[in-house]
């Protein structure tokens, strides 16, 4: 699988929030595109990832 488009290491039963855990990231604070799918911060679904998929994690930054 590639996340934010590097190899990362898939195993059986990874979520997508365990993925965000294992990786430090607070899931209220980012936007994750899941393959086709985009999920606001704080509303990130507990879905399985396989091991083809692609994952986008983007930092939610205060200010313009």
């Amino acid at each position: 699988m590639l996340v934010n488009g590097r190899p990362h290491a898939w195993r059986d039963g990874l979520t997508l929030l365990a993925l965000l855990a294992e990786l430090e990231v607070d899931p209220r604070r980012v936007v994750v595109m899941h393959g086709a799918e985009v999920h606001r911060a704080g509303r990130i679904p507990d879905v399985p990832v396989a091991p083809g998929d692609v994952v986008e994690i983007v930092t939610m930054m205060p200010g313009g």
